[in-house]
């Protein structure tokens, strides 16, 4: 994001993924967590659609000392996954220690709602301030609350608790998945859109991404290309 934003995404940004299936937003998703553990950035990594160990797993390939940074919450993995299949993951031992994963035991937002007013009636403690969201797949909640109120609670909550935790929120939005009235009032209260596309070009899928939208930055608007490394790290390569 560094490279695509001058000035970098500044803090209190809800920023929207959208991405189509095919692309590369799950690999990168994770690279970008890798690199902010590594940086010294708190980050909540929140699955919707994998279990909450194989999230640590992937994070682990690339270099994160997952142990660690969840014994000290620098990394909180978040689960949305596990109460959609009635199966409990979410406490694993870990190490030396047991890790409690963050689990969400609804995914209706009215149930999320509650805890958000809650908090934004209380001055947030030093751990929760100035950490990286990153939703994997934001389209699962399509299936369990209706889209306009999806757009409200994301209007009157999310957003005033992000910035009021002075965060970045990436969340992601699988293309075509939603009505067309959702996503473009979706687009209207981010603060950034990136974008994640495939495209087959003479036989072969390449990959790319680019920022479509950042309010109060000047940004590289053009379609960069992506490639994915062994170890399932993703750079930019064009």
């Amino acid at each position: 994001m560094d490279e695509l934003v001058q000035r970098g995404v500044p803090t209190g940004a809800n920023l929207l993924v959208e991405f189509d299936p095919r692309s590369l937003w799950y690999e990168t998703s994770f690279t970008i967590a890798a690199r902010a553990l590594k940086s010294g950035t708190r980050v909540d990594y929140h699955t919707f659609i994998r279990a909450p160990n194989e999230v640590r797993n992937l994070l682990s390939r690339l270099g994160v000392d997952v142990d660690k940074l969840e014994q000290d919450q620098t990394l909180r993995v978040v689960d949305s996954y596990t109460t959609q299949i009635g199966l409990n993951l979410s406490e694993e031992p870990r190490g030396s220690a047991k890790i409690e994963t963050v689990a969400e035991k609804s995914l209706k937002l009215s149930d999320w709602s509650i805890g958000w007013v809650k908090e934004l009636k209380e001055a947030p403690a030093e751990i929760d301030k100035k950490r990286l969201h990153i939703d994997d797949n934001s389209s699962v909640l399509l299936q369990y609350n209706d889209e306009k109120v999806i757009i409200d609670v994301w209007r009157t909550r999310n957003l005033p608790h992000t910035r009021a935790r002075e965060s970045v929120f990436l969340y992601a939005l699988l293309t075509e998945v939603g009505s067309p009235s959702f996503q473009k009032q979706l687009e209207s209260i981010s603060d950034g859109i990136v974008e994640f596309k495939s495209e087959d070009k003479e036989g072969r899928i390449e990959q790319y991404v680019r920022v479509s939208a950042m309010r109060g930055r000047s940004y590289d608007s053009r379609w960069r290309r992506l490639q994915l490394l062994d170890n399932g790290e993703v750079k930019l390569v064009g």
